[in-house]
């Protein structure tokens, strides 16, 4: 049995180490994204750092809990911004934290640093929308 699983481990290992060398997995830097009309498009960007990814998932997470969990989102996202300062999507996301705690300074402070960032940033731009959009009458009349 023991011979049976080091032929697999064997096998496993020539296939991944030949994809490896095809460069199947080795290009990182390729991902979709949506574009302004809602299409994925193929990009290549470089891969972010393990621990900025990991940082902005756990961000992300708090933040979409119901409820929010606004003050751990916020450490986790400033963790992530320690590790990739250049990173739009990582303001973009401050942002809107920022935004739903009530700190609409910071929120657009947030927002200008992913524009300057990436110029038209699609994603920066739709929160920047959401932020600006008037009250509905009913909610403003109060």
């Amino acid at each position: 049995m023991a011979s049976a699983t080091k032929l697999v481990l064997a096998a496993s290992l020539a296939l991944t180490s030949g994809c490896w060398a095809n460069g199947y997995f080795a290009n990182r830097e390729l991902h979709y994204v949506t574009d302004e009309d809602g299409e994925q498009v193929l990009v290549k960007s470089p891969a972010p750092a393990p621990a900025a990814y990991e940082a902005y998932l756990r961000a992300r997470l708090a933040l979409d809990r119901d409820p929010p969990q606004l003050d751990v989102a916020r450490g986790h996202i400033l963790d992530a911004l320690r590790w990739q300062p250049n990173e739009p999507q990582l303001w973009t996301v401050k942002a809107e934290i920022e935004w739903k705690v009530g700190d609409f300074a910071a929120a657009e402070d947030a927002i200008g640093k992913a524009l300057a960032l990436r110029p038209g940033y699609p994603e920066a731009q739709r929160l920047l929308a959401q932020i600006h959009e008037p009250l509905p009458a009913a909610t403003a009349a109060k």
